[in-house]
């Protein structure tokens, strides 16, 4: 089943490259109205042209609330929040300096909180919406050099409770997916395609890699009706590779 986006206002953050850009693409094919929030507008060019693209630094807070009113006066609502902006500098824990702990943690956990503030009083207004918060399988996995992204990631997982608690009752369901090794181009920094396909499928229970493209229906169903009795949940999406 593809779920149906047609009636659906999207913001999704940190569409320049990789999955966001492919979650813009896959909402507007299922006819969402997509607001896409950009780190550089010379990225413009590759995003759809009906896809509304603002620049959207999440580390910057007068930015957000900034990007969140133009949706707003465009389309008049926001039904549904993808905080998929992040960093994954891999650093060994002997060697990450306060500047760049702090940097992780304010664009991927900082910055998804600005967001969720920002959407919080129009959902409220419109007594119903979808915050759905990008996590990731590198805590669980417990995978080297990460240290600052595990930890933020870990907490988007605790702000994803918070708020499904906190916002239910006004119609609002927030949760968290946590996305396995999916392939994409800055993967080339860790090893050849064939070096990668083989490290994932000694861990995962289905051969192969996820993509940008296999992943985009699991956000389709969570931004949708479809999920309306799902809140608090941090599903897993790594083709089995952990079990949590």
């Amino acid at each position: 089943m593809k779920s149906n986006l047609s009636d659906k206002v999207v913001l999704i953050t940190g569409t320049d490259t990789g999955i966001g850009r492919s979650l813009v693409y896959g909402m507007v094919a299922r006819g969402a109205k997509v607001a896409a929030g950009v780190l550089s507008m010379k990225n413009r060019k590759h995003l759809p042209d009906d896809a509304l693209v603002l620049p959207m630094n999440v580390t910057d807070e007068d930015q957000v609330a900034k990007a969140v009113r133009k949706v707003l006066k465009t389309h008049g609502r926001i039904d549904a929040l993808i905080n998929n902006a992040g960093i994954d500098p891999r650093t060994p824990a002997l060697e990450i300096s306060g500047s760049a702990w702090r940097n992780v943690l304010d664009v991927n956990l900082d910055g998804a909180w600005r967001c969720c503030q920002a959407v919080m009083k129009p959902m409220i207004a419109q007594k119903q919406g979808s915050i759905i918060n990008v996590g990731s399988i590198a805590h669980q996995a417990a995978l080297a050099n990460l240290a600052h992204y595990h930890t933020a990631k870990a907490g988007l997982e605790g702000l994803t409770r918070a708020l499904a608690r906190e916002l239910g009752g006004h119609g609002i369901r927030v949760n968290c997916l946590r996305i396995g090794a999916v392939q994409v181009a800055k993967e080339s920094d860790l090893g050849t395609e064939k070096e990668i396909l083989e490290l994932v499928n000694e861990r995962q229970c289905i051969p192969g890699r996820l993509t940008p493209e296999s992943i985009t229906p699991v956000f389709a169903f969570f931004a949708s009706e479809d999920s309306a009795d799902i809140t608090g949940q941090c599903i897993t999406v790594d083709r089995g590779w952990t079990f949590g």
